[in-house]
């Protein structure tokens, strides 16, 4: 089950990984769309599914952040599943116009120390959203969230300078690439494979959100069918089909555990609420 619509960026690698994990594990796997309300339809149908290893899903940080913004779920948005495996995750980036006159971050956060700056994203408590107040808290910058409709709305936004930067997903990668747009900063836990030179916002002491892709299985599920598909999954990530697939997307390849999908979640699930009291707070 993908909890979004078909097309986007989360539907595609997941059709292109499964395919890659039939193989290994000798059967079709049939990938269902199930989307809206913030991915909780879908995800609330692979809560309640038997565990029994024939449903899956695929989570995403908007799952779980969803309930830190007060929806009521009929499911732990954590608690509430077996995890079987990463998939990895979308680049988010702070991004500003070619022509700003900030070349780096440091430039950035110190003008945004002199002054208020605006940046867009996608919406309202996204992992975007939240990556830029992760920035804002560590250096007691200036930043005031200006939302767009959507992620595609944030590259109108800067281009046509109703914000001063974006934090958002790969849709500035087109503009960077055609020297519209410069990439001061990536929120991935080291180096992207697709930008080398461009730093991620830990070098500069920041600790934001990851963007997740795990994939994940009804509650109780029994450990050897979960080992069975954690190894499956896993051993999918080097399919040349989805490698390709993933830096198409400019997303990053992350191999990890089940159990260390869980852990990290934990943690993420800790600073998505820290990040969301900050983001409430008087001039947040």
């Amino acid at each position: 089950i993908v909890p979004w619509a078909p097309g986007g960026s989360t539907d595609q690698v997941t059709r292109v990984l499964a395919r890659a994990a039939e193989a290994r594990l000798g059967q079709p796997i049939v990938v269902v769309n199930k989307p809206g309300a913030s991915t909780a339809i879908g995800m609330g149908e692979v809560a309640a599914a038997k565990p029994d290893g024939y449903t899956l899903g695929t989570m995403s940080s908007t799952s779980y952040l969803v309930a830190l913004q007060g929806r009521a779920l009929p499911f732990d948005p954590i608690d509430g599943f077996s995890y079987v495996s990463y998939i990895g995750e979308n680049l988010i980036g702070i991004a500003v116009r070619a022509d700003s006159p900030w070349q780096t971050l440091a430039d950035l956060v110190a003008e945004g120390r002199k002054r208020r700056l605006t940046f867009g994203t996608g919406g309202v408590g996204s992992t975007q959203h939240l990556t830029a107040e992760a920035l804002k808290a560590a250096t007691g910058a200036n930043f005031v969230h200006v939302p767009q409709q959507g992620s595609a709305g944030s590259m109108p936004a800067l281009l046509g300078r109703h914000v001063d930067f974006i934090a958002e997903v790969s849709v500035w990668a087109p503009f960077v690439e055609s020297g519209e747009v410069r990439l001061l900063a990536v929120a991935t836990p080291k180096r992207s494979a697709a930008y080398p030179k461009v730093p991620p916002l830990a070098e500069s002491g920041v600790q934001s959100l990851r963007s997740v892709q795990a994939i994940v299985a009804p509650k109780g599920l029994p450990e050897p069918i979960r080992m069975r598909l954690e190894t499956a999954f896993r051993q999918s990530l080097s399919d040349p089909a989805f490698i390709e697939a993933m830096r198409r997307l400019r997303m990053e390849i992350i191999d990890l555990s089940g159990s260390e999908v869980r852990a990290m979640l934990d943690q993420e699930y800790a600073r998505g609420r820290e990040l969301i009291a900050q983001s409430r707070k008087p001039g947040g």
